[in-house]
């Protein structure tokens, strides 16, 4: 969970560990370097969400490339240069929140023709009334839209809350908000090899509470670390691919590293005592 596949190397005094702590770390920027320029070399085409459901044919080695940015806009900005100077487009969805919703970094990430898309969380934030949480929807997407020429909508799942954020669509369509995919609703996901950074592992089901998708695709096929992944994906063998990262998680500097590295260990341990109680309550 904390340390990449390399391990440390003590022989340079505490001096030397400390100033090369970080190179050895998984879930920094440049391990996300090193999967992107994997990703660029290998024989996958890199399709952002949107432009595979506007695709005509989805057959062929293809890899979407998603960002789900919860907390910080800083660290989006970061990845998204990374892959724009390997010629990569990705998707970006933004929460409409302080520190996430920053129009200038929102505006410098989609030069870079990236997707940027709308995290919605309405019935979250209205507490699971369904009608209040689409009126809120419309009015976030709007304001959104002012900017940004949105056509794709994620929901945001918030580990400790009891609201599926998805719900809304169980009284209203995508359409009906010019909207043509929904990840979680839109994309089938027994085509995909489906790879999550929910919980800093990419470990299919562990710490993953709401960030799940029902795949009968290789359910074997499993990495722990962002090395594994990479392997992965330049072997080959596997014609179709999701990537879910946050980038909040994939630092560049220690300080950033720890302070979201606490965070997840909250959030999981979270995610733990929820389930405990969730089977207790169950009688188990």
């Amino acid at each position: 969970m904390f340390f990449g596949r390399k391990g440390l190397d003590y022989g340079n005094g505490v001096k030397g560990e400390l100033s090369g702590l970080f190179s050895y770390l998984d879930f920094t920027l440049d391990q996300y370097a090193r999967l992107c320029r994997t990703v660029k070399e290998s024989k996958y085409q890199v399709l952002t969400v949107r432009e595979f459901i506007e695709r005509d044919s989805q057959e062929g080695h293809l890899i979407i490339m998603r960002h789900d940015v919860d907390e910080d806009a800083r660290n989006a900005l970061d990845m998204a240069r990374v892959e724009h100077s390997l010629g990569i487009k990705a998707t970006y969805y933004f929460r409409v929140r302080k520190r996430v919703n920053v129009p200038a970094i929102i505006d410098e990430i989609a030069s870079y023709q990236h997707e940027i898309g709308y995290h919605y969380e309405t019935l979250d934030k209205t507490r699971g009334h369904l009608k209040e949480a689409l009126s809120l929807f419309a009015e976030e997407l709007a304001m959104l839209r002012e900017r940004y020429d949105i056509k794709t909508a994620c929901m945001h799942g918030n580990p400790l809350t009891k609201y599926d954020n998805k719900k809304i669509w169980e009284i209203c369509e995508l359409a009906h908000f010019n909207l043509i995919g929904e990840p979680y609703l839109s994309l089938d996901y027994n085509q995909f090899l489906y790879f999550s950074d929910s919980g800093r592992t990419w470990l299919r089901d562990k710490n993953k509470v709401k960030d799940r998708v029902s795949s009968t695709n290789s359910p074997s096929v499993q990495v722990k670390h962002t090395g594994d992944l990479i392997e992965l994906i330049d072997d080959g063998r596997h014609e179709k691919i999701c990537i879910l990262t946050h980038p909040e998680r994939w630092s560049k500097n220690l300080v950033n590293y720890l302070t979201y590295y606490l965070i997840d260990l909250t959030y999981n341990t979270g995610k733990k005592l929820l389930s405990i109680s969730k089977y207790a309550g169950m009688g188990g």
